[in-house]
């Protein structure tokens, strides 16, 4: 991947919460289908959402800032359902923690399978990585909150060893090319191997 320059991270007035944000958001993911994220213009996306250009930056200060809080949008979707798995009322912990894993790789995946998406989270990642690796700290924090409930000595460490070796299922070098029976299996045999060294753990 080339360098960019670093981009201004967004501030809250950026991403200021509301129909026409949201409104906005949708229209720039539409923009960015059709046109790709480097082509895409402020106009493109104001006229995608109907309205005029300069309310754009009532809501977002740039582009860029649009493309931050567009994945950070994707990524909270992903947190919810992963901590709604953490919590799992009515669940055995070793349940909770393979699907929390495998939930987890899934949504790794869908984002790989999506050519705009990847697009977007590149260019997060080359540029705005704050967004990333705050995802990757919460994802962390209800994993280690998991095996914390489950008596797992040193919670933290354990959940940034798990969250390391699960980083392959993340890297669309592991992931291209593969049909959905062999990576699902490839998934579940990691997850598997991983629980049963927690088990096996002093």
């Amino acid at each position: 991947m080339s360098h960019m320059p670093a981009l201004s991270e967004p501030t809250p007035e950026d991403a200021a919460a509301g129909p026409v944000s949201d409104r906005l958001l949708d229209a720039a993911l539409v923009c960015f289908r059709k046109l790709g994220t480097a082509r895409t213009r402020i106009e493109d996306i104001a006229a995608e959402a109907g309205i005029a250009r300069t309310a754009v930056y009532r809501h977002f200060q740039n582009k860029r800032a649009i493309v931050a809080a567009l994945a950070a949008r994707w990524l909270a979707e992903d947190e919810a359902r992963l901590a709604a798995i953490a919590r799992g009322p009515g669940q055995a912990i070793p349940q909770r923690l393979r699907a929390f894993l495998l939930a987890d790789a899934q949504a790794a995946r869908h984002h790989l399978a999506d050519a705009c998406r990847m697009a977007v989270l590149d260019e997060v990642a080359r540029s705005i990585s704050p967004v990333l690796l705050q995802h990757r700290a919460n994802i962390r924090r209800h994993l280690a909150g998991l095996l914390a409930e489950g008596r797992i000595d040193r919670p933290e460490q354990a959940a940034q060893a798990l969250d390391d070796l699960m980083d392959r299922f993340h890297d669309p070098r592991c992931s291209s090319g593969l049909d959905d029976t062999t990576w699902r299996a490839r998934v579940d045999a990691a997850v598997a191997l991983l629980l049963r060294g927690l088990q096996a753990s002093p």
